[in-house]
């Protein structure tokens, strides 16, 4: 998830008594963030494989990892002639710890969970983003912003110590593996548009409520199942909806800090290409190329995060 360009208010903490008008600002600023929620994708549907085509219900199958983790982001922002913003922010994870993945299947039967499975999942994940964004116009405290720009979202999962029960298995209904089972790596790639209103107080404070969407985003994941030597990549597009909330209160002495919610909602679809890498018994010993389906991806994200900042006029 991005956050909108910030600082092209000229109301904002500026001293009626300065003997010149300035023409722009650049601002520093950091904090830290927690993310709550997931994102998962599911298989099903027309199937080529091996043994010719198959029209399966959807899903058959669904992977739900967990984003539980707390992140550190750094902005950079630059505003020119009192008008243009450019806004650069990126965000890292501190925290591998993410959650449970949990693993279902409905097969063969629609609506009958038949394989179901819990993992302890760690999280690596580097989440970029840039905009543009012009000032429109401003009525006394009020002010409208436009713009569009382009996220990034790395997200690498892996999984250890899977319990599974299974209905599909009378002779081992359950299983446990201490070892690492699944890595999961998902890349969007999101360009967005958004509409900003801006509420200022008192010269001081500053109430940002972004309405901002993404027409089209590209989705790439890869599933290892590393105990089935079993990789699956899937390639998608779709769109997103990701409004946020920010609060920032200007001091005298050009330091600032800031509160935003933000959320995030994206759908992708399209194929996914599995093939083995080893030659395992249910690929009948045969490696390579196994079957391609039909895959939808679902994330929804929300983050609370707490900064400050220091802002430069020139």
């Amino acid at each position: 998830m991005t956050a909108a360009s910030y600082g092209d208010e000229p109301t904002v903490g500026q001293d009626a008594g300065l003997p010149s008008k300035k023409n722009g600002r650049f601002e520093l600023e950091n904090g830290f963030e927690r993310y709550f929620f997931y994102t998962k994708y599911r298989i099903g549907g027309k199937t080529y494989s091996r043994d010719g085509v198959f029209l399966y219900h959807f899903p058959i199958s669904e992977l739900k990892f967990p984003l539980e983790a707390f992140f550190f982001y750094a902005n950079l922002n630059l505003t020119v002639v009192e008008r243009l913003t450019i806004h650069f922010n990126v965000r890292k994870n501190i925290q591998n710890k993410a959650g449970v993945m949990k693993d279902s299947d409905w097969f063969p039967f629609p609506g009958l969970k038949t394989v179901y499975s819990e993992s302890d999942v760690r999280l690596n994940a580097v989440i970029t983003d840039a905009d543009l964004s012009v000032r429109l116009f401003t009525v006394s405290f009020f002010s409208m912003r436009l713009g569009a720009g382009f996220m990034h979202q790395y997200l690498y999962f892996w999984c250890s110590n899977t319990e599974q029960v299974s209905l599909l298995n009378p002779a081992r209904p359950y299983i446990k593996l201490p070892c690492k089972t699944i890595t999961y790596e998902v890349q969007y790639y999101i360009s967005t548009l958004q509409i900003t209103p801006v509420f200022t107080v008192l010269d001081r404070l500053e109430i940002m409520l972004a309405i901002r969407f993404s027409p089209y985003l590209k989705a790439r994941d890869i599933d290892d199942h590393i105990i089935r030597a079993k990789k699956s990549t899937g390639d998608s597009a779709g769109t997103a909806f990701m409004p946020f909330l920010r609060l920032r209160y200007l001091f005298s002495n050009r330091i600032f800090i800031t509160a935003k919610l933000e959320y995030l909602y994206l759908q992708t679809k399209g194929d996914q290409t599995q093939s083995y890498y080893l030659p395992v018994y249910e690929a009948d010993y045969i490696p390579g190329w196994s079957a391609r389906t039909k895959i939808k991806l679902k994330s929804e994200q929300l983050s609370v995060s707490l900064g400050a900042g220091y802002s430069f006029e020139f």
